[in-house]
């Protein structure tokens, strides 16, 4: 039997979502031993290397109206990546990828004020149940209390539904592959200018580090953002978000096994 496309899609998002969501905890470890800004800079590059090598013939004939694209998202992924890094240092891999999964909640919002999309009855229904489900799963308490870290995980779920928004509206028009090296190559180039005015640069190498970096500049970043471009050009926007609220499962789930967190 034939697989729809869109059931491909769905398929291949998830798998994504579960390699994101078992990386919180890899990333809350390796920020004991970088910066923030420098270890998303050197992803990015492992990202933007793996990626050429891999399709070298993807950035012929590329028209400027696709390099505006690219960069527009490599902007809202550079962005996306600088509050929920930073973020994580001073709050919980748990709590982090709960308030980064409220994206599953502002994109159908994000995408009926900017671009008139009406969400259908039933989007709005999975969307207020994932969002209460995702607080029941992730959050030990009911407290309300945002801390600085809190508060910039929840820019980069802002961040990450408009980058969700415009991938959905690029890939179907654009040559994905484009896209996808584009975002890693302006992400990374654009990273490095700004690390020297944003921090004090750091780095403590060693084995687990390097283990590190290779699954997120690989594993999180090349494939992952891969997969979200080519999958979103065969299914919509809001139904990508609901499949990424799956992300606080994996992440709770190795973050109180890998990492020793209760919450």
């Amino acid at each position: 039997m034939k697989i729809p496309k869109t059931a491909k899609a769905d398929l291949a998002l998830i798998f994504v979502t579960i390699i994101w969501g078992s990386t919180f905890a890899i990333v809350k470890k390796a920020l004991a031993q970088v910066s923030p800004i420098l270890f998303i800079t050197l992803r990015l590059w492992i990202a933007t290397a793996l990626t050429v090598a891999l399709m070298p013939g993807a950035l012929r004939n590329m028209s400027l109206e696709t390099f505006r694209r690219g960069s527009i998202l490599a902007s809202l992924l550079l962005g996306g990546f600088i509050f929920q890094t930073v973020g994580l240092r001073v709050t919980t891999a748990s709590k982090s990828a709960f308030i980064t999964s409220l994206s599953v909640l502002l994109v159908p919002i994000l995408g009926f004020v900017l671009f008139g999309h009406r969400p259908r009855r039933q989007t709005i229904a999975g969307v207020a149940l994932a969002t209460v489900g995702l607080g029941l799963l992730t959050l030990e308490t009911l407290e309300l209390k945002f801390g600085r870290g809190d508060t910039l995980t929840f820019l980069c779920a802002v961040v990450f539904a408009l980058h969700i928004l415009f991938i959905g509206r690029y890939s179907p028009i654009s040559d994905f592959r484009q896209l996808v090296i584009l975002q890693m190559a302006v992400s990374a180039v654009v990273g490095s200018l700004a690390m020297p005015m944003l921090e004090t640069p750091f780095l403590v190498p060693d084995v687990p580090f390097t283990l590190y970096l290779f699954i997120t500049g690989v594993l999180a970043t090349a494939f992952g953002f891969y997969v979200q471009n080519r999958a979103q050009q065969f299914t919509t926007a809001n139904r990508t978000a609901l499949i990424f609220s799956l992300e606080p499962l994996f992440a709770r789930l190795t973050s109180c096994g890998g990492a020793g967190e209760r919450r």
